[in-house]
């Protein structure tokens, strides 16, 4: 949301619901929004995110190396010489990494020189490199194939963006972060989608997009009036036992517990809008009842133990003594906020009410 905000903010475009899609180092987020009244935020669909940050990038000049070099000699760089293994990767970035256009005839071959390094040059022969040279070579393909891979992932996400458009497409895409601002990035973005988009653009000073837009987030968290769930949050209940229940689930009484969803993954939900459900004690003898809260990106979770559901708090809140159980509803509420979720229980005999606050799961 911070990203969004600032190019929101900043841009003649906000009122054509550009998709944002912030590169970082280590992961790619995306999401669409629409810039409301008062400087308020719409968010249009669930953010979506891939590790496929500019990083990684130098994680595989490492594997590189190691295939140039083998691997114990990189073992042996992390291990003893860490601070030469950074400075060679450094180099590279600078050289090679950042200036990288993607077009063969701007680029030259780089040469990582290791006369200096003898240490790496006896290690790298004993597994058989370097017979005839002191150097490494990075090749124009080598570079491409340390690009092409993370760059194909953003490609699929924002078409996954897309897709959740309501006709498919989207007016503007912005490109932020600090990995945005590579040529080939943009070229191969700009190469698969300028058909389906109008207008790609990058903002003047991409890596602070979201550094400028989280102070501007920061100070007023009121900003976001609409949002898109990104998980499922549930809570324990219990029904009466089916065939196939798991075992594990199931209560010695007959019944089994189950995951009962409150809000669903990918539904639109106002910020501050209440999620409300009844629920009501099953016995005389009951004298709590639960409202542990699960969270899950699931689409089908059927049981608290399900694989991705996880628990985000429990909670149990005490019943009074009553002769008639039946008489007694607990109004269960979600209220969903820009940051935090607040559940309250409220028995509707007794006037009693319980409170606690979750952090929204990103």
């Amino acid at each position: 949301a911070a990203a969004a905000i600032h190019c929101l903010n900043s841009s003649e475009k906000n009122k054509l619901k550009p998709e944002v899609v912030d590169c970082g180092g280590g992961a790619v987020n995306l999401t669409s929004h629409k810039l409301l009244e008062d400087n308020k935020i719409s968010e249009l669909t669930e953010s979506t995110s891939g590790n496929c940050g500019s990083s990684l990038i130098d994680k595989k000049f490492v594997e590189f190396l190691g295939r140039k070099l083998g691997s114990s000699t990189i073992e042996s760089l992390e291990k003893n010489h860490y601070n030469i293994l950074q400075y060679i990767v450094q180099e590279f970035c600078k050289e090679v990494k950042i200036p990288f256009t993607g077009q063969k005839s701007e680029f030259q071959r780089y040469e990582i020189v290791l006369e200096n390094y003898p240490s790496i040059i006896e290690e790298a022969r004993k597994q058989g490199f370097l017979k005839e040279s002191d150097s490494v070579w990075v090749e124009f393909s080598d570079v491409r194939g340390m690009f092409d891979p993370l760059i194909n992932k953003i490609i699929d996400l924002i078409k996954g963006q897309l897709a959740q458009q309501p006709n498919k497409k989207s007016s503007v895409i912005m490109l932020v972060g600090g990995f945005s601002e590579s040529k080939y990035l943009q070229d191969r973005i700009i190469k698969e989608f300028n058909k389906t988009v109008s207008d790609i653009s990058v903002p003047l000073q991409p890596m602070i997009a979201a550094v400028k837009g989280g102070v501007q987030y920061g100070l007023r968290t009121d900003m976001r009036v609409h949002t898109v769930l990104r998980r499922t949050y549930g809570t324990d209940a219990i029904r009466k036992s089916l065939p196939g229940d798991p075992p594990s689930q199931i209560l010695p009484n007959g019944y089994t517990i189950i995951f009962d969803p409150l809000a669903e993954r990918g539904k639109p939900i106002l910020v501050n809008e209440k999620v409300v459900r009844e629920f009501k004690p099953h016995s005389m003898m009951q004298r709590s009842i639960s409202f542990d809260l699960y969270v899950t990106k699931a689409l089908n979770a059927k049981f608290c133990n399900d694989p991705g559901v996880s628990l985000l708090r429990p909670w149990e809140i005490e019943l009074p003594e009553n002769d008639n159980y039946e008489d007694v509803t607990i109004l269960f509420t979600l209220t969903f906020g820009a940051v935090e979720i607040l559940a309250t229980a409220e028995n509707q005999k007794t006037g009693e009410k319980y409170q606690v606050k979750y952090q929204i799961k990103d």
